[in-house]
């Protein structure tokens, strides 16, 4: 009879799942707590099962204007239901694409992401979504397959698979609830899988907002970054500082050692030499120009310092010995003729664990670290590269590689993520940016002229060399600590610079200490402003997804 009431229902178990009964508008107003069947059912039916004996559990049927819309009125303890909202399965779904980030940011952010979800006893499933990148090398999906917190991950090549249609090859399945995080490549990606999967967005956003008004939480690099988000959508920003510094797993004060005793020392005794890195890069087209060019370096440099120096490569982990030996040979890479570079050749030994201790020591881990400091590193021993010029190069290989640069007096390097990384350690570096085969590298930049950069043949190849060109030229520091500073911190040598005059700049910096140190110090003022929140970044990161889940 409309109008009339006539007694609720109460229902236990899965059979509140779905709920058919005249609409009752009256009711439907004057309720205050109600939860919508089509959503929430099955989540209150398990708390309902697994309730503690005694505890007071009610649910009213009021129905709704139809059967989508039938509602509950529930009077379970709230403090059941959180236990069970926070037990639900969830996933995290982290884009990302080059080596760089992979190293630096997805390594850190993982890390905490595994800790905060054991320590709140989460059911918490990693994934994580290698986009296409023009400057990747390949070499990624393997570097992540490593790494023991992530549960899953694919490969470029299904990217736009699931973007678009929302499927992988490998048939993935998707929970109710998650979060996107963005790490690497387009923020506008990231919009689009959280739409598509129905999850939370987060973006890490290390040079700018480009979505504010759309991403349900920014992680910002920098203070300065929050200025050029407009007023409305600021509440959703939140500064949390650099991941290179949780990378590196430490704080800058923690860095102690000194340089300048380090090379006094090493001048005092005889057998103790200065140590220069070499870092040629980790993509095949950096590789090319970078090996036999730092070879050069190195007979050069040799030569100045009367065999007072020894030399050390750390290899890349995306990087094997047969691809370094490849770019060092005459016969298979044919700049080193052209430009009349050093040639050598790999001596190889019986691969042996040498145990280091790291200089960044502590007794108590930083809360924001990602790897503890004060265990003993293993770097591998690979072999030797010999240069035509006798000068014998160490191949070693760590990751993450930290100690192994600051064993180092002094590191040549090139642009990337590398000179990120040695800045935040305090490492003094000489960026080096060879100019001589600019028509190498394709697809250093994105959009039509990207495009044009890869066509094949001669037509490409001059296009590329006319887009590097004119990068090269508006692009200002080429180094993050220069970009970081915005004025020179570290020298940047850019064009068609002769091994020579590298070695002869390598040589006086060796010769002065005191100028590495002044430039060891500089470098580690820069990172005091960058570690903004407590616990490092990674550390906010995680936290601000346990919230959002």
């Amino acid at each position: 009879m409309a109008g009339s009431m006539c007694p609720a229902t109460v229902l236990s178990g899965p059979s509140c799942a779905r709920v058919s009964s005249p609409s009752w508008n009256v009711l439907n107003r004057a309720s205050k707590c109600f939860i919508r069947v089509s959503k929430f059912a099955p989540l209150f039916c398990g708390a309902l099962k697994t309730r503690k004996r005694g505890s007071p559990v009610n649910f009213t049927v009021i129905p709704g204007i139809s059967d989508q819309s039938t509602i509950f009125r529930v009077s379970v303890k709230s403090s059941h239901i959180r236990a069970e909202v926070k037990n639900e399965p969830v996933d995290v779904v982290i884009l990302t694409n080059g080596p760089g980030e992979v190293a630096t940011w997805v390594k850190p952010v993982v890390a905490r992401l595994r800790r905060t979800a054991e320590d709140h006893a989460m059911d918490m499933r990693i994934s994580v979504l290698l986009a296409p990148c023009p400057h990747a090398s390949g070499k990624e999906l393997q570097l992540l397959q490593s790494f023991d917190e992530i549960d899953r991950c694919q490969g470029p090549e299904e990217f736009y698979s699931l973007l678009l249609l929302g499927r992988t090859r490998s048939g993935w399945d998707w929970r109710r609830r998650g979060v996107c995080i963005f790490l690497g490549g387009d923020q506008f990606n990231t919009l689009i899988l959280g739409w598509r999967l129905g999850y939370k967005t987060v973006v890490y956003a290390e040079d700018a907002a480009r979505w504010p008004g759309f991403v349900d939480l920014y992680m910002l690099r920098s203070e300065e970054l929050v200025l050029e988000v407009p007023q409305w959508a600021r509440s959703r920003c939140l500064v949390v500082g650099d991941l290179f510094v949780d990378a590196v797993g430490c704080s800058p004060s923690s860095i102690s050692w000194s340089l300048s005793d380090k090379l006094q020392s090493r001048a005092q005794d005889r057998n103790v030499v200065p140590i220069v890195g070499l870092l040629p890069g980790s993509k095949d087209a950096k590789l090319a120009i970078g090996v036999p060019y730092f070879m050069a370096v190195a007979d050069h440099l040799h030569q100045l310092l009367q065999g007072q120096v020894r030399f050390v490569l750390p290899l890349a982990p995306t990087v094997t010995v047969t691809e370094l030996e490849r770019f060092a040979d005459a016969a298979s890479n044919p700049l080193i003729s052209r430009f009349h570079w050093s040639s050598g050749h790999f001596v190889g030994k019986q691969s042996v664990k040498v145990e280091k201790i790291s200089k960044l020591r502590q007794e108590e881990p930083e809360e924001g670290s990602t790897w503890n400091s004060s265990e003993l590193l293993k770097v591998e021993e690979l072999g030797q590269l010999v240069t035509e010029g006798g000068v014998v190069i160490d191949i070693q290989q760590q990751f993450p590689p930290y100690s192994l640069y600051q064993g180092c007096s002094v590191c040549l390097t090139t642009v990337g993520t590398n000179t990120a990384e040695l800045g935040t350690l305090g490492v003094p570096m000489l960026v080096v940016l060879p100019t001589y085969f600019l028509e190498t590298f394709r697809g250093a930049t994105g959009g039509i002229l990207g495009l044009l950069s890869a066509i094949p043949g001669q037509a490409g190849a001059a296009m590329a060399h006319f887009v590097n060109l004119f990068i090269l030229k508006t692009a200002g520091f080429i180094s993050w600590p220069n970009r970081w500073a915005g004025e020179t911190i570290v020298p940047e040598l850019i064009g068609e610079i002769d091994p020579q005059e590298v070695a002869a700049l390598a040589a006086e910096y060796l010769q002065s200490p005191d100028r590495l140190q002044a430039m060891h110090e500089r470098l580690l003022d820069l990172q005091m402003p960058r570690s903004v929140s407590k616990g490092g970044a990674a550390h906010s990161i995680a936290v601000a997804v346990q919230q959002l889940l």
